[in-house]
């Protein structure tokens, strides 16, 4: 679910080395009297042409090889969300900039895209500062989002039980809660991680999204610092700020 917190993203493997060079060709058989070709042979050439002419049938109507690019196959159900290389851009984050401020340094901004057969996926992720803060405070707080078009599989049959895992992952520290929430794509989850013994020590917020076979999630986490004089927000308002800024940006994604 949240994805880590410092860090670029792993970049691309290398190259794999190229093809070894083709072996030798065998020899020649030795000449010698031409035997009939059985029957079966025969009908292994049958339906090797006919193969042939079913797959070129296939191409030329364009039902193979169909889930090329972003559009994935005749099956997938992506409720009108478009694909984009920059989440960030959809992502303004009205709702959180009105208790904190985006770094200005660049260098706190991660964004990166990929491309698959199964799905595409973009991903963003901000570090926010507290105006209220002081200068030398140590908390680190950051928002990431990530949009998925599933092309191959429905989600929906994996979905709930994704975010109700969470759950299984608490310890003595530290324990996640997931609840469902309802008004916001087909269905939707928020998953709410707190550390010590109580309730109002929240560490992270996720709220995970399904419509149709498109799942987006924006996260929120922070530490604030043992010094760290600033109030922290509530569980609801961090609630409220994660509905808000989600719906936006599903919004700007059917643009």
């Amino acid at each position: 679910m949240p994805p880590p917190a410092y860090g670029q993203p792993p970049g691309p493997y290398g190259q794999q080395p190229g093809p070894y060079g083709q072996p030798p060709a065998p020899p020649a058989p030795p000449a010698g009297p031409r035997k009939p070709t059985p029957g079966w042979v025969w009908g292994i050439g049958g339906v090797v042409v006919a193969s042939a002419l079913w797959a070129g049938a296939l191409f030329a109507t364009g039902n193979l090889g169909s889930d090329s690019g972003s559009g994935g196959g005749a099956d997938a159900d992506l409720a009108g969300y478009q694909y984009t290389k920059d989440l960030c851009d959809v992502s303004p984050l009205d709702a959180f900039k009105k208790k904190y401020e985006i770094d200005p340094d660049a260098s706190t901004l991660t964004d990166y895209t990929s491309r698959q057969k199964a799905f595409d996926q973009s991903y963003c992720s901000r570090k926010l500062k507290d105006p209220d803060a002081s200068a030398d405070s140590y908390s680190s707080i950051f928002v990431y989002s990530t949009a998925r078009w599933h092309k191959k599989t429905d989600p929906a049959g994996d979905f709930a039980s994704e975010q109700k895992a969470y759950e299984d992952q608490s310890q003595k520290t530290y324990s996640y809660k997931t609840k469902a929430v309802s008004g916001i794509g087909d269905e939707a989850f928020l998953v709410t991680e707190t550390s010590g013994t109580g309730d109002d020590d929240l560490n992270g917020m996720t709220l995970a999204v399904r419509e149709g076979w498109f799942t987006y999630q924006m996260h929120w986490s922070s530490y604030a610092g043992t010094d760290d004089k600033s109030e922290p927000p509530t569980a609801s308002e961090v609630e409220e700020m994660l509905t808000s800024d989600t719906r936006a940006a599903m919004d700007g994604l059917k643009k």
